[in-house]
């Protein structure tokens, strides 16, 4: 029995996660963290940087507070540089040996008055700004944005999986796992 600690209470991400685990496992007992009163955790990153800094951050605290064989915290966050508003988001799996692995990065455009709003708001989230664009109610655990701007062909709970299924590459695959040890030796 595996025990996975996933540090959100939004239903999308837990989804996300619980299918992304049992791609690679059988039995799997999950325990579901609210970190989101944790000082470092951001509720509303607003740069590529600050997401990545926020899920290592709720990785780290998980571990305090849960005994687990994997932890996984996803952080969605926005970003904006010379190309425009961006949706961005990191997932970070660590193990019970204190290993980490990073994937995500992604980046999907956003109109800037989303950005902006945000920067001149820090008390929302994106979810609460969407919901109010659009007329919807809790966006952010539905489909969330990519759903919308996709018109629903990605959802958010399929960009999280996809890439904690990439974040769990170095723990699980065989062949990642020979070639690491090869090098390392």
């Amino acid at each position: 029995m595996y025990k996975i600690a996933i540090c959100s209470k939004n239903p999308v991400k837990i989804q996300a996660a619980k299918e992304a685990c049992e791609s690679y496992f059988k039995e799997i007992e999950y325990k579901t963290l609210d970190l989101s009163q944790y000082e470092g955790v951001s509720s509303q990153p607003m740069s590529s940087e600050e997401t990545l800094k926020s899920a290592l951050r709720r990785l780290k605290i998980a571990r305090t507070l849960e005994e687990a064989d994997y932890y996984i915290s996803l952080e969605g966050g926005l970003n904006r540089d010379f190309y425009g508003s961006f949706l961005t988001w990191y997932i970070c799996v660590g193990n019970k040996k204190g290993e980490e692995s990073i994937a995500g990065g992604g980046r999907m455009a956003v109109p800037s008055i989303i950005y902006d709003t945000l920067i001149n708001n820090p008390e929302k989230e994106l979810g609460e700004i969407m919901d109010e664009l659009i007329g919807e109610n809790n966006i952010k655990q539905k489909g969330g944005s990519t759903a919308i701007f996709t018109d629903n062909r990605i959802m958010r709970k399929d960009v999280f999986k996809r890439d904690i299924i990439l974040a769990f590459v170095p723990f699980v695959n065989t062949t990642f796992r020979r070639i690491e040890n090869i090098t390392n030796t």
